[in-house]
């Protein structure tokens, strides 16, 4: 056997002895442990808003009034946000109650409400209680969108994030006076405008100032109060007065 040969064979059995020691001293040590993913259960479909209702512990409409979320890569990933009572429909919750809403992970449907700017959005919310006393939903249906017309009336803006059937006389032609009926369409193409208004039922805003050119889209159409209640098939809540709804 050559010297060349010799050497190969005592490097091959060194290696041998080596490795399995190191793989053994792996067996059982969390930092080699293969993670787990986490099992996440997609939440449950809906065809009517008698179902969302019957399903959710708290039926009512809330304004965000802040939140506090943690984020991966500028995205939501876990956290809490605050919601003021304005409409309770179902649950044990009154007018003017603050109620914490959690949320966590990084699906389609985690329930995170969008920050407060100047005056909170007004939400539809369907909402599971915990025994901690923490509430959580999932998208759409912990965050219909409210708006406030030109009476000072709440309407469910349309169309709809939900896809369920509604009774066409309850779609209603609607002047809203709500800073969230406005969509800033300033950075849109012209087409884009056009395609977003007619499925939107929005109107085109133009507004010129210092020879800039500023554009709005604004929601024309919704579900008055009184006919998204029949929707979700509720019994009037007693302590609701007519300056309530």
């Amino acid at each position: 056997m050559s010297r060349k040969t010799r050497l190969f064979a005592f490097m091959v059995l060194a290696t041998s002895l080596i490795l399995p020691s190191a793989s053994w001293a792996q067996v059982g040590d969390p930092a080699f442990a293969t993670p787990k993913e986490k099992t996440v259960t997609p939440p449950p479909e809906f065809h009517s808003f008698a179902e969302a209702a019957r399903w959710a512990d708290v039926v009512a409409i809330a304004q965000v009034e802040d939140i506090d979320y943690k984020k991966i890569r500028n995205l939501n990933a876990s956290g809490t946000a605050w919601l003021k009572i304005l409409v309770p429909y179902k649950g044990e919750v009154n007018k003017d109650d603050y109620i914490e809403v959690k949320a966590e992970g990084l699906e389609d449907w985690a329930c995170y409400y969008p920050d407060r700017i100047n005056e909170g959005e007004r939400f539809l919310v369907f909402l599971k209680k915990d025994k901690n006393g923490l509430y959580s939903g999932f998208k759409p249906w912990c965050q219909l969108q409210v708006l406030l017309d030109d009476q000072g009336r709440y309407a469910l803006r349309y169309p709809l994030d939900v896809k369920v059937p509604v009774p066409e006389a309850f779609i209603r032609d609607i002047n809203y006076n709500d800073p969230h009926a406005r969509i800033d369409a300033t950075e849109w193409s012209s087409l884009r405008r056009e395609k977003w208004a007619k499925e939107h039922f929005a109107r085109e805003i133009m507004t010129e100032k210092e020879a800039t050119k500023h554009y709005e889209m604004k929601y024309t159409k919704g579900i008055p109060v009184e006919y998204f209640r029949k929707l979700m098939q509720l019994e009037v809540k007693p302590r609701i007065t007519s300056k309530e709804i």
